[in-house]
């Protein structure tokens, strides 16, 4: 399986459905939603759950730490759409994240973590996964226990970035993690984390033996990446890239189905991480920031990307946010 990562600001309807015009994973996922958030305003009003028919099969990702929250924002959204299933938030260290005691916060804390996973699992059959990081200080006793434990309540797929939650993305992640989860567990596990090209995957998949794996930086610089990695995979060779404004040109039309207050803030968040692409890019990006409109903004870039290409695999991001 290839998955699309949930990415707070980013995996939003707009950005889903750039990917799927270029070639669709196998499974979206939304970007972080607050169990809070579903529970206490009209969910049919939070864009961070807006969808299509295009950017589907779609996983919610859900983010808390009070059980009987989880439970109710599933039984709500379980009455008014149809996802495919929910993800539960083990690994974010972003600071919205860390200051409320959520996602990567909860890895220490195995007891609630058994409640949240049991509330929800009451409120929906469906899928349910559970996205997680190495417990701090890589404490593979912790990890195991920790999976066991989301599994005895009922989670289907265990997804595992394996980087410590003090490390952001400083160290390499340690993929031997992947391979002894999914030797330890005979679950169904999912590898994340510094993929930056086919080869890359496939060489992931081969010597982990894991079930899948979920991209989220590469998509952001290459939103085609899905496609290329389907051809690769299939022995089909990796196609052609596109011109370097298409997708620009693409997500601004797609921005469209986002509030216009988000709009030209969404776009930026983006093309920090797409620019990055071409040698002059940040230097692009400070120039487009400064300029307000959607249609200013594209302008400038068609100017700048005119005499770009696309550089071969890997798409490897020089700064992070």
């Amino acid at each position: 399986m290839i998955l699309l990562a949930p990415m707070d600001g980013l995996t939003h309807v707009a950005f889903r459905r750039v990917v799927a015009r270029y070639g669709p994973p196998d499974l979206f996922y939304t970007e972080m939603v607050s169990v809070r958030a579903v529970v206490f305003q009209p969910p049919e009003r939070d864009p961070y759950l807006w969808h299509t028919d295009l950017d589907r099969p779609l996983v919610v990702q859900l983010a808390g730490r009070e059980p009987d929250l989880f439970e109710e924002a599933l039984r709500r959204l379980e009455e008014r759409f149809n996802f495919y299933g929910y993800d539960l938030n083990l690994g974010c260290t972003r600071g919205r994240a860390r200051r409320q005691g959520w996602g990567a916060a909860l890895l220490l804390e195995p007891d609630l973590v058994r409640a949240i996973a049991r509330a929800a699992r009451r409120a929906t059959a469906k899928p349910l996964s559970a996205k997680l990081r190495s417990p701090p200080g890589h404490d593979r006793r912790k990890l195991f226990r920790l999976a066991e434990i989301l599994l005895e309540e009922g989670v289907d797929t265990l997804i595992l970035h394996p980087r410590a939650p003090e490390e952001g993305f400083r160290r390499p992640p340690r993929w031997e993690e992947v391979r002894e989860l999914k030797e330890k567990t005979g679950a169904r596990v999912i590898g994340n984390g510094d993929i930056f090209s086919p080869e890359e995957a496939r060489r992931r998949l081969e010597e982990t033996g894991c079930d899948g794996i979920m991209l989220g930086r590469v998509a952001l610089l290459r939103p085609f990446i899905f496609r290329d990695l389907r051809a690769f995979l299939e022995g089909r060779g990796i196609p052609e890239p596109p011109p370097p404004l298409e997708p620009p040109r693409l997500f601004a039309e797609e921005l469209k189905l986002l509030p216009e207050g988000l709009q030209e803030k969404r776009l930026e968040l983006w093309l920090f991480w797409y620019l990055q692409n071409f040698p002059y890019g940040l230097y692009y990006f400070g120039k487009v920031k400064k300029i307000s409109g959607l249609s200013a903004k594209l302008k400038t870039l068609s100017a700048l990307l005119s005499s770009e290409a696309f550089p071969p695999y890997p798409a490897h991001p020089r700064l992070h946010r």
